[in-house]
């Protein structure tokens, strides 16, 4: 396959201006832009521009990725809506960045050295933005999935070795993960049985901080805002300030409930990726059995169907060889397997015989076909 690289762009809070999408059209000639999203695609060559500082200056979203892998999801937050230790605790190395600026933040999750999926896969940046707004609310499911992907890069290591690494808790929620947050999961390639481990020690997602809850009462909590701080959040709102409601909700609850941080969950457990791990391959077996259980129901029924409907499908095979065609020859013998099999397995191989014999008399003067129904072992009389 010939190279294949997608630099995505989107905006949340606002829309572009003329000016700024006159900008952003600038930036390539491979470029599709409108005042919320912009794509660029190359077969060969590479975009002139760092990403993340046309995200911080235009965008709130930007994902990036390769036929060969590499994937890059950055998203861009109101200066201060997020704590400046968001991602401490995760061990990440340099895989993910959260800088803070005087205007934005940005949050950039880069796995360069990830390989591709063996299979075609495209992903999209309209899937994963949800992202931006659960972080904001404070739910921090999809820096665990970022931990992960993170340690699935790693490769094993000793147990005893993994106590010198952080080991974040595991958020509530996991069993329940939102549409963005399994996108995540499914750009850095994070198995889904390792999911299923760590689900399994997380609590329920309504125990999770941040989006609030039926005890909130924040008519109440404003009251207690000191007037001039009142005002200033009235005039920030006059001015359309982005991610102003998750500051003053996040300020109402500290004040509420007395906390000096609303955006902290609840201490959840703190598993090894060791233990993951080993959780997780008893799982793969486990799923790989239900899988191939599953695919053989399957194929039972279809044979039921087959044999049932014996009738239409042997009409499908007459229908197949009117015309000499080595197309319509493979798809008579492909349904006159099925015939067979669906036949042994009700133990009818005998009236399967002698339809056959009946059939494929008036055609054994076509080699094509012969040799295909040789080929599948079919037994062919003689002229």
């Amino acid at each position: 396959m010939s190279e294949y690289q997608r630099y995505e762009f989107m905006t949340r809070d606002r829309p572009l201006t003329r000016e700024q999408l006159a900008a952003v059209n600038a930036l390539s000639s491979h470029i599709d832009a409108s005042s919320t999203h912009a794509l660029i695609e190359y077969h060969w060559g590479d975009f002139k521009h760092d990403p993340i500082k046309v995200l911080r200056e235009f965008f709130d979203g930007f994902l990036y990725w390769a036929n060969w892998g590499a994937p890059r999801l950055a998203l861009r937050f109101p200066h201060g809506i997020l704590p400046g230790d968001l991602i401490e605790g995760y061990d990440l190395d340099d895989d993910v960045a959260f800088k803070q600026y005087s205007d934005y933040d940005i949050l950039d999750i880069h796995f360069g050295e990830l390989e591709g999926p063996d299979e075609w896969t495209e992903y999209d940046l309209g899937s994963l933005i949800g992202i931006r707004e659960e972080l904001m609310q404070g739910d921090r499911r999809a820096l665990y999935i970022v931990w992960l992907a993170e340690q699935e890069a790693l490769g094993s290591y000793d147990e005893e070795e993994e106590y010198e690494i952080s080991v974040p808790a595991v958020p509530p929620g996991l069993s329940t993960l939102t549409a963005a947050e399994q996108a995540l999961a499914e750009l850095l390639q994070v198995p889904e049985e390792l999911l299923v481990a760590a689900a399994r020690h997380s609590a329920k997602a309504a125990e999770a901080t941040g989006k609030g809850t039926a005890d909130d009462d924040l008519a109440a909590w404003v009251k207690l805002l000191p007037t001039e701080v009142r005002d200033a959040y009235l005039l920030r709102l006059a001015r359309n300030e982005p991610g102003l409601s998750h500051l003053l909700a996040r300020e109402l609850r500290a004040l509420g409930q007395g906390t000096s941080d609303a955006m902290t969950a609840p201490a959840g457990k703190r598993v090894t990726y060791a233990t993951l791990r080993a959780e997780a391959s008893a799982i793969a077996e486990r799923l790989e059995r239900e899988k191939r259980e599953q695919q053989r129901q399957d194929h039972l029924r279809h044979l039921r169907e087959v044999y049932e409907e014996r009738d239409s499908y042997w009409r499908q095979i007459e229908q197949a060889t009117e015309r000499t065609t080595g197309a319509r020859y493979e798809e008579a013998v492909r349904v006159l397997v099925e015939l067979r099999e669906a036949a042994v397995h009700f133990n009818d191989s005998a009236a399967f015989e002698e339809r056959f014999r009946a059939w494929v008399g008036p055609l054994l003067r076509r080699p094509a076909l012969v040799k295909r129904l040789s080929d599948h072992g079919f037994s062919i009389p003689e002229l």
